[in-house]
């Protein structure tokens, strides 16, 4: 018996191997600008200890860069609200509170 390596395996079933999201040619460049944003915030270590740490400290940035962050390329927003159905709502609210 013989063993094909995964890629030849998904070759002969028929699939297309690929590391972007389908049918979207710019997924490169949006993890790109999520990768600077972590490395630019001022609790970024200049070396985790462990895998632990890396993980613990991802979990609390996907946590803030999600739901805190507001994301220029989402007109200020952050990607929760687009997410739930509420950017509108919050627009509005800023566009609200900067003619009072």
């Amino acid at each position: 018996m013989t063993s094909n390596p995964v890629a030849l395996m998904l070759a002969d079933l028929g699939v297309t191997k690929s590391h972007s999201r389908p049918h979207v040619s710019n997924d490169n460049p949006f993890s790109e600008s999520q990768f600077k944003t972590m490395k630019l915030r001022p609790d970024f270590p200049e070396r985790f200890g462990a895998v632990e740490d890396g993980r613990a400290h991802c979990a609390d940035f996907f946590g803030w860069y999600n739901t805190e962050h507001s994301h220029g390329g989402l007109g200020l927003v952050t990607p929760h609200d687009v997410h739930h159905g509420l950017a509108a709502a919050r627009l509005h609210e800023e566009t609200k509170s900067c003619t009072r």
